[in-house]
């Protein structure tokens, strides 16, 4: 009888531990779950994402901490969770920091240095576009001219600090070669805007955008008057590039004429 009361008492001294350590899993597995890292973690994610895109003037640091506080966080979080031993949770977070490295790089940093120059991309296309309602041979409006050369000053300024000097080559490279009658004109400055415009078009697409629609650029272009009716293009041929882009003066035009006073074209090179 004795022996049949003990194992009994046995038994529900080890059914009380067992539900006691049920319920003190419950409890953890509660916590765990109401841990406010995964939370956090995500505010940080969200937080890096409106930062980047939506702030107009952000800082890719910034945004860059932010991400990488919610990964660090969401790491830690994963393993409280699901009790990650020490090789589990290297795991995961070396995938986590490769994820971050990417994400941080094509999400937050890339597009937020590509931003100054997309803006002034833009606003060379709106000089350009102030070009096509001018007549040629006109002297440029001193507003204009101005705006561009500020805008060009402005250009060569970012590039030369942000970025590699192929680039700063290109940038360089987009004049014009030859006398010219009159620098002054619409015909001569809205050129060499355009050959600017098309520099920058080609950097912004290699660095920052492949996705932009544009025609490479390749090279200055060379200006020539005919002499007795006849154009000597053989500077241009000697230029080493794959091909030359050529603007001949038409002297025929008349003064007062609002069609371009140029015939503009490109020779491919012979190798």
């Amino acid at each position: 009888m004795s022996k049949n009361r003990r194992q009994r008492r046995e038994r529900e001294r080890i059914e009380a531990k067992n539900a006691t350590q049920i319920v003190k899993s419950t409890n953890e597995q509660k916590e765990r779950a109401s841990d406010p890292l995964g939370l956090i973690s995500f505010a940080c994610g969200l937080a890096a994402w409106g930062w980047s895109v939506i702030a107009p003037e952000s800082s890719a640091l910034f945004g860059s901490v932010l991400v990488g506080a919610a990964v660090a966080l969401s790491v830690v979080a994963l393993r409280r969770r699901f009790l990650l031993g020490n090789a589990a949770s290297t795991t995961v977070a070396l995938i986590a920091l490769t994820a971050f490295i990417f994400f941080d790089w094509y999400i937050v940093v890339k597009p937020q240095r590509g931003k100054p120059f997309q803006g002034l991309l833009v606003h060379g296309y709106h000089l350009t576009s102030e070009c096509g309602s001018l007549a040629a041979r006109q002297r440029m409006p001193d507003w204009l001219r101005d705006e561009s050369k500020g805008w060009q000053a402005q250009v060569d300024q970012l590039i030369t600090e942000k970025l590699p000097a192929k680039d700063s080559q290109i940038w360089l490279g987009a004049i014009i070669y030859g006398k010219v009658t009159d620098v002054n004109t619409v015909a001569y400055q809205c050129t060499w805007l355009a050959n600017k415009v098309g520099a920058l078009e080609t950097i912004v697409s290699t660095e920052y955008d492949s996705s932009l629609k544009h025609k490479d650029y390749n090279g200055p272009t060379y200006w020539f008057e005919p002499v007795n009716g006849k154009v000597d293009i053989s500077e241009a041929l000697k230029a080493g590039t794959p091909q030359s882009n050529i603007a001949i003066e038409d002297l025929g035009n008349d003064k007062d004429s609002t069609q371009p006073t140029q015939i503009t074209g490109t020779v491919p090179h012979k190798h």
